[in-house]
């Protein structure tokens, strides 16, 4: 079983998604034991810095990761064509 999770948001605080990326990934821990679900967070208000610390900070820590692309305009910028 794969299990991928998109997480997006223009407003979500950067303490939001910190909570909802644990409140995520405690729920996998309790209701999929033997799985772990991917999650991709796309939040244009943080730097990839700040996502990739919030990401970092889940725990227990994901097998895979953190990779974060940052979302505000001067550092995604190049990543658009």
């Amino acid at each position: 079983m794969k299990i991928s999770i998109v997480v997006y948001s223009d407003d979500l605080t950067r303490e939001d998604v910190a909570l909802l990326l644990q409140s995520i990934r405690d729920c996998e821990q309790k209701s999929f034991l033997q799985k772990e679900i991917g999650v991709f967070l796309f939040a244009p208000a943080l730097t990839t810095q700040e996502a990739t610390e919030i990401m970092a900070r889940i725990k227990p820590p994901f097998t895979h990761g953190p990779l974060a692309l940052g979302g505000k305009p001067s550092e995604s910028a190049n990543l658009c064509p």
